[in-house]
């Protein structure tokens, strides 16, 4: 993990001073749910995620959705290229401003929970949308960051209705929901700057 860490700070610092605070790739989650067939829900998440948050408390967050992870390589395929079209649009970004403040007041272990305004880039669509999330404290330079119950998108929000009918036809099935929960949780790191 430590690797992992070092590497997305080397990324991100090529061109200013390095940010206040990162990512962890590897102790974070993006996930959301499908149901298929009215019946069948199933979980699925995102492997690479990367970002800054700069002591501005301007957050700046990439999901990258080649790596979406459904646990079946072909269905994986065929969200990258059906769904998503990464080819054209390969990531999700999401932008926030937080309250930097509040979180490093807060004791190891304490929590709280705080409403913000999430800006999201996802298929070339933009979209805002408040949520509400818990802020923990979980060591002296970390803090994570969840999402309290799911966070509801319809498919039309992102000119994703026209992919899904498409990837439910490839995969033979009576329908796809186009209601979509998403969760999240994301282990922020403070980087202390370098003299």
């Amino acid at each position: 993990m430590k690797y992992v860490l070092l590497l997305v700070i080397c990324l991100t610092t090529s061109v200013h001073v390095l940010a206040g605070w990162v990512i962890d790739p590897e102790g974070s989650y993006v996930g959301f749910a499908s149901v298929k067939n009215d019946l069948i829900a199933e979980n699925h998440s995102f492997t690479l995620i990367t970002g800054t948050i700069e002591d501005s408390g301007d957050a700046n967050i990439v999901i990258a959705l080649a790596s979406v992870e459904t646990l079946i390589p072909i269905r994986n395929e065929r969200m990258q290229a059906i769904l998503f079209e990464v080819a054209q649009y390969p990531d999700v970004t999401v932008t926030a401003n937080l309250d930097l403040d509040e979180f490093t007041s807060l004791g190891l272990g304490e929590s709280k929970t705080d409403t913000i305004l999430l800006g999201v880039n996802l298929h070339g669509t933009d979209l805002s949308k408040n949520v509400l999330v818990k802020v923990t404290r979980s060591s002296d330079n970390a803090y994570e960051v969840t999402s309290l119950g799911p966070i509801v998108i319809h498919a039309s929000q992102f000119a994703l209705s026209d992919g899904l009918e498409s990837l439910r036809k490839v995969a033979g099935l009576q329908s796809i929901d186009l209601m979509v929960p998403v969760t999240f949780d994301l282990r922020l790191v403070k980087i202390e700057p370098k003299s």
